[in-house]
């Protein structure tokens, strides 16, 4: 009589047991899989974007990865990244793709292995994305062209525009600058004298900028369309000692270009909202991993044009130094 109940104990023992590890294995098996993966990881707007996404992780409950290249012109690294993301198993792809047309066989490839795709700041030439999450970016460079023509000389003067560019293989800069051109056309005493495409670096911008500048001594607006052009436009109007007579638009923040538009090497930044960007791509890549409807087809995030005007006004100052907020 002991020796069955000891046997059925164990039995129901090892039931139990079974029937945690069915429940743990089910449990991780539920877990929605998503990969973030963004041109690249070094600058603060991306550790803004990768704060968001952390914070939509614990939320809603999803496994994340967040990997980038080394610098934001590696498209090959990049697909090789959503590649491997799909061999992983990842439910979805939340993606601001390096370029507009080189990262979309990688994206079909995705697809067609069931992999849903949402793309965050930088779209893709593909329509079996998702959904694209992010700033306007065509509306935005209409916003600096407008930041340019205001913080310009007054009296008359003709307004000569120099642009520095990234990559314009990207649809963000590639968009940016379009808005910015369509409005400057516009203007009758504006005109854009040249421009340069530089890599997503702060050595690179600035030597860009700082050759914009020597070879076209009449220009008296520069602009940079990221966050390292902007500091390459800074740096460059510094370097020169034309904070007098040359006005400085850029775009994004951080605590070196919020410096320079204080002291007077910038005069206006478009500023996004990373944060917002990474948390929702995220949010709702959790949705549509669980077969949720996900809404529109494109989300616009907010941005916001900053100067030394209203640089110190309490909204402004929690746009620039916010850790969350979701609009």
């Amino acid at each position: 009589m002991r020796k069955r109940t000891r046997k059925i104990a164990c039995l129901s023992a090892l039931l139990l047991l079974a029937a945690l590890l069915l429940s743990c294995t089910g449990s991780r098996e539920s877990t929605p899989q998503i990969a973030v993966i963004v041109k690249a990881t070094d600058s603060d707007f991306w550790h803004a974007v990768r704060t968001g996404v952390e914070s939509a992780a614990i939320e809603y409950n999803v496994s994340v990865t967040f990997e980038g290249p080394e610098n934001e012109e590696d498209c090959a690294t990049q697909n090789r990244m959503i590649a491997d993301a799909v061999a992983r198993g990842a439910d979805v792809i939340v993606l601001s793709a390096i370029d507009y047309d080189q990262t979309a066989d990688a994206v079909k490839d995705a697809v067609r292995h069931g992999v849903k795709v949402i793309t965050i700041d930088s779209n893709v030439n593909s329509d079996q994305v998702s959904q694209f999450i992010g700033t306007d970016n065509y509306e935005a460079g209409v916003a600096a062209a407008k930041a340019a023509v205001a913080v310009s000389p007054q009296g008359g003067g003709k307004i000569r525009i120099g642009l520095v560019n990234y990559m314009t293989d990207t649809a963000n800069g590639r968009r940016r600058e379009e808005g910015f051109r369509d409005h400057i056309a516009t203007i009758g005493n504006a005109e854009i004298v040249a421009s340069v495409t530089a890599d997503s670096n702060e050595a690179d911008a600035t030597a860009g900028a700082r050759q914009l500048l020597e070879q076209h001594p009449n220009i008296n607006v520069l602009v940079g369309f990221n966050e390292w052009m902007t500091l390459g436009v800074g740096n460059a109007i510094r370097d020169t000692g034309k904070a007098a007579s040359v006005r400085g638009i850029g775009f994004d923040s951080n605590v070196i270009s919020v410096g320079m538009l204080e002291s007077g090497e910038m005069d206006a930044l478009i500023v996004q909202n990373p944060f917002a960007i990474g948390y929702l791509g995220v949010r709702n890549a959790a949705q549509l991993a669980q077969g949720n409807d996900i809404g529109d087809r494109v989300i616009s995030t907010a941005m916001t044009t900053v100067t030394q005007e209203n640089l110190f006004d309490a909204d402004i100052q929690k746009i620039l130094f916010r850790f969350t907020g979701k609009e």
